[in-house]
């Protein structure tokens, strides 16, 4: 009798972990309900490798989302997990590659690299004129530490092969880099020089997501005269040429 309860028991063990290892990820994902302005469609895989065909996050268009989760921070709270969104080679697409973790309400991540298509994130912008830009945003963060507020954030940003459409057709504007970091709880950016835009500009980003940009820019002399007709739209030059940016 002991025997075959010893058995049974065994048997309804393994079963159990049969059922947690196999457990789908729709049916988890279904069941939680997800921040304001996230929806995720298409749901495959299981909880610990699972994959999803599109998503929406404010607005943006993310497709083809794959997660390996880990089982033992789920021990102590903590949902950790390496992720890998999108195509790569794909400028059209928002792409992902890193290691996340979330424990209750705190954000962490190390060697994350994004990128975003330029025109996507510059439709987000309350431009003064509307732009047809192109290129992509690439973003290198080292390390996240993020709580009610920035903790840690380091890293760079680039705008690659950054053009824009204009009347005379595709203006060239090459690359931009920024530094990124943390000051005062709130994520920091800060577009430096040398660009074809004279551009330096600080972007401060805090835990209510609203933004502020300040900063100057004065275009070459060599890009075309619809650019620095376009400038003005920005406000009156100052001394030395520079134009303001304020939002």
């Amino acid at each position: 009798m002991k025997s075959v309860l010893k058995w049974g028991s065994l048997c309804l063990v393994v079963y159990f972990i049969f059922l947690i290892v196999k457990l789908p990820a729709v049916q988890v994902l279904s069941k939680i309900q997800l921040p304001e302005g996230i929806n995720i469609s298409v749901i495959s895989g299981t909880i610990w490798n699972g994959h999803a065909q599109r998503a929406q996050i404010n607005g943006l268009p993310v497709n083809d989302i794959n997660w390996s989760l880990s089982f033992l921070p789920l021990l102590l709270k903590e949902i950790s997990a390496d992720i890998k969104v999108g195509n790569l080679r794909d400028v059209e697409q928002i792409s992902v590659s890193g290691h996340i973790s979330f424990s209750g309400q705190r954000f962490q991540s190390e060697d994350l690299l994004a990128y975003v298509p330029a025109n996507l994130a510059i439709s987000l912008l309350p431009l003064p004129i509307p732009i047809q830009a192109d290129g992509r945003f690439k973003v290198q963060l080292n390390k996240v530490d993020y709580k009610a507020g920035c903790q840690t954030f380091s890293g760079n940003g680039q705008w690659l092969n950054a053009n824009f459409t204009g009347v005379t057709g595709i203006i060239e504007l090459g690359s931009f880099d920024a530094d990124l970091s943390c000051e005062n709880n709130s994520i920091i950016l800060n577009v430096k020089q040398p660009n074809r835009f004279g551009l330096t500009a600080k972007t401060t980003i805090p835990a209510n997501m609203k933004f502020t940009i300040e900063g100057r820019f004065k275009p070459e002399a060599s890009l075309p005269r619809e650019v620095h007709q376009a400038a003005q739209f920005f406000g009156k030059a100052d001394a030395d040429g520079y134009y303001p940016i304020k939002f």
